[in-house]
């Protein structure tokens, strides 16, 4: 109605976990959109020419939905930047994709692509027209992390009185997905014992479980930093 050019491409950026991916679906489920996802090892093909192939064909079958949202997971591993120790197929690839969001028109589509390395997208997909959007999604604050840990109940057989304060106090830096993580220990510490419900030794002894890997993940990618 205001005639200004709708907006073509989102760019959510943010750690892993941090709900990027979820959004993107709640988004199609909610506007009842067709949902198109791509990740990189389905688009790329030892067979020339058949990558861009298939993403002409997405969003040709696009075109034709009533609304429709393509999604394109850790994008920065499809269209990375073009140099020229790039590999050809992946030049090829990002050539082809802003082709097809320079070329259609009709307002039912709109990309929207992940990344947690924004700084590798290939510039040109981020310029005015194609990702005019960018929202990056921040770890969550200790009051963001109670209440998902909190909602997270809702699913499960649970004690009362879960310390989730403390949780949430204990996991600075942490990711939902880390503390969604917290309950499968849990409930596996309280299947061992032959127990139904998750008590709340099952619940500290899963937030210490997941708390000891992630110690050991990045132990192994400091020493790999440093090699």
């Amino acid at each position: 109605t205001i005639g200004t050019r709708p907006i073509k491409g989102v760019l959510f950026t943010g750690q892993p976990g941090t709900g990027k991916t979820m959004l993107a679906r709640i988004i199609a489920n909610s506007t009842q959109s067709a949902f198109y996802e791509i990740s990189g090892p389905e688009i790329f093909s030892k067979w020339y020419g058949q990558s861009e192939e298939l993403l002409r064909k997405i969003f040709e079958d696009a075109a034709q939905q009533e609304q429709a949202i393509i999604f394109f997971d850790e994008i920065d591993s499809v269209a990375g930047q073009r140099a020229d120790e790039s590999h050809e197929a992946s030049r090829r690839v990002v050539a082809q994709l802003l082709t097809l969001m320079d070329g259609f028109t009709k307002n039912n589509i709109v990309v929207i692509a992940t990344s947690n390395r924004p700084q590798d997208i290939d510039v040109a997909l981020r310029r005015p027209g194609r990702f005019d959007w960018e929202i990056n999604f921040p770890l969550p604050n200790r009051l963001d992390r109670e209440l998902i840990l909190q909602v997270a109940t809702k699913r499960f057989n649970i004690s009362d009185n879960l310390p989730h304060a403390w949780v949430a106090q204990k996991t600075e830096g942490w990711s939902a997905a880390d503390l969604a993580a917290i309950w499968t220990e849990a409930g596996l510490l309280a299947a061992a014992d032959e127990r139904s419900i998750i008590l709340p030794e099952d619940y500290i002894g899963g937030f210490e479980l997941v708390a000891a890997q992630r110690r050991r993940t990045t132990k192994l990618s400091t020493k790999g930093n440093s090699k």
